[in-house]
């Protein structure tokens, strides 16, 4: 079994002034299989899906992993990076996978999008069709409704 695996997660605080910038984010941005070997044994959601599935034998086709912490609203040009880096990375593997870790947040919004992790997994799903599992994990308080389950 081999998963793709990737990450795009953010906090967005609504009351801080200004965006956060792609910088930001590139400033720990991890590609290909650096993910894995950066976050092997760390305290993340990536980390975790290492650790396991390692443990179990299954192969992992790491995309991308970027976090911006828990600062201001998006910008644009972020998920505008990020989301079709991911869409493009798992379109390559496509036919080697049998399903998608995703580790979000679940409270992040951009300048122009209030769901943009629904939004996003949305968009790979469009790629990657329905007949692939898309598993996602979620910070403890982010805010989801029933969209997401749809194409997760």
């Amino acid at each position: 079994m081999r998963l793709g695996v990737a990450g795009f997660s953010h906090e967005t605080v609504s009351f801080w002034p200004g965006v956060t910038s792609l910088e930001d984010f590139e400033r720990t941005a991890l590609y290909g299989a650096d993910v894995i070997e950066k976050l092997r044994g760390t305290n993340s959601s990536i980390g975790g899906f290492i650790d396991v599935c390692e443990g179990e034998g299954v192969g992992l086709v790491p995309i991308c992993a970027a976090q911006g912490g828990a600062t201001a609203t998006v910008a644009d040009e972020v998920y505008d990076h990020y989301v079709p880096y991911m869409k493009k990375g798992f379109a390559e593997v496509a036919g080697e996978l049998d399903g998608i870790l995703l580790a979000l947040h679940g409270a992040m919004a951009t300048e122009s999008r209030q769901d943009p992790e629904t939004d996003a997994v949305r968009e790979i799903r469009h790629v990657m069709g329905y007949e692939i599992p898309i598993m996602v994990a979620f910070d403890l308080h982010g805010n989801k409704d029933k969209a997401i389950l749809r194409e997760a």
